[in-house]
């Protein structure tokens, strides 16, 4: 083993795994539940997603092998602690070119009525695709709707999640989920046009919609009042390892 990758190895011995609610309010009954959550990684280091150590694991396959033994025996501890738990675990497009992230994604099939994979926004590190066109169409959506998976497309409006990647996959998609941090420095009204074409598009086509980046009550009830009741943030609860009892939620009403 080289220097290098005793680095790298060194550095995913610091990862943990977090969980944020994702939530639905049912306004009619005042209330908040958890959908599912939202499996995070996180660095002991500094306690954020450790995106630079992340990004040198998945790109080449013998660090994503590595990776992925790690992620899979700590995801089916969480399957396990909690029967009752739905969870949506992110999977980034560069990780869907290796047999192990596949292998992986086989050995949970069982579980697939409690898991979505979120496909993540990210470019994958390769000149595989020889066209735009090309990229857009090779995507792993179909093969998790027919295996039985809940299908996300995770960040809509950022890196390869376009309105072109979302409507080349409308038969395969059953969750979008859009965060409010990229509309961070324009105006409310600006960014609630953007919201209410997103949403308009997730009813014509029976998808869930989820707008991620809530922290305030304020942006909370505004979103609900229009309707939006899937929401996720640091407003609801902010990401942390899941333990036999859950935090409680914010309130609303």
């Amino acid at each position: 083993m080289t220097e290098y990758d005793v680095c790298i190895v060194d550095e995913l011995k610091q990862f943990y795994l977090v969980c944020q609610p994702i939530i639905r309010i049912q306004t009619n009954e005042l209330i908040e539940s958890v959908v599912d959550y939202e499996v995070l990684i996180r660095s002991r280091r500094n306690d954020r997603f450790p995106f630079d150590a992340f990004r040198k694991l998945i790109e080449y396959e013998g660090y994503n092998d590595i990776f992925i033994e790690w992620f899979e025996k700590e995801f089916r501890y969480l399957l396990q602690k909690f029967p009752d738990y739905k969870f949506d675990i992110n999977i980034d497009p560069q990780q869907f070119k290796y047999a192990k992230t596949w292998m992986f994604i086989n050995s949970i099939s069982n579980e697939c009525n409690r898991v979505g994979i979120e496909i993540t926004e990210s470019i994958p590190l390769n000149d595989e695709f020889a066209t735009q066109d090309e990229f857009f169409k090779k995507t792993p959506l179909s093969v998790l709707k027919k295996m039985g998976f809940k299908t996300v497309v995770d960040d809509i409006g950022t890196g390869q999640n376009s309105l072109q990647f979302v409507a080349n996959n409308l038969q395969d998609i059953d969750r979008l989920k859009i965060s409010l941090v990229a509309f961070r420095g324009l105006r409310s009204d600006v960014t609630y046009k953007f919201l209410e074409a997103w949403f308009n598009l997730s009813r014509k086509y029976d998808f869930e919609f989820v707008v991620e980046g809530i922290d305030n009550e304020i942006t909370a009830k505004d979103l609900v009042s229009s309707g939006l009741i899937m929401q996720q943030g640091f407003f609801w609860q902010k990401p942390h390892i899941l333990k036999d009892v859950t935090k409680r939620l914010n309130k609303i009403y």
